[in-house]
């Protein structure tokens, strides 16, 4: 796995930002860089709020269209988001690199993750593409 100095996550975000990022570069890894800078900077609505737009925008600006089969999922956007900000509150006191390599390294960082709260059929489904839906297989604690 990738380890993100505090130069590369700030280059990251702001070529995510300015929608110039390339598709190849947006990868699992930078989805946890997004989840954790979004929510180490932002309340968990203003960061949702911003992550769906600007990952919206993005899939736009790539040729990835939103429809029902591809590009943005409501569901999975969220999840990423509440686990990255539960990941920062376990009283940590770490730079934005260090909770990002972190993360990403973390048992809770695996791109499987959320198959440990959903079934592939109900995370998968077209419902929770387009809203947050809430897990089937157990809660997030």
């Amino acid at each position: 796995m990738k380890n993100y100095s505090e130069d590369e996550i700030d280059d990251l975000i702001k070529r995510f930002e300015a929608r110039s990022l390339p598709k190849v570069e947006w990868t699992h890894e930078a989805h946890l860089v997004v989840a954790i800078w979004y929510a180490q900077k932002n309340g968990m609505n203003q960061a949702l709020d911003l992550v769906r737009d600007y990952i919206t925008q993005h899939n736009q600006s790539v040729g990835t269209p939103n429809t029902d089969t591809e590009g943005y999922h409501e569901s999975i956007t969220k999840f990423w988001l509440i686990a990255a900000d539960k990941f920062l509150q376990t009283g940590q006191s770490l730079s934005i690199s260090q909770a990002c390599n972190a993360f990403i390294n973390s048992p809770q960082g695996k791109s499987n993750y959320p198959l440990n709260f959903y079934s592939e059929k109900r995370l998968f489904s077209v419902e929770a593409r387009r809203f947050w839906i809430r897990p089937d297989i157990k809660e997030m604690k």
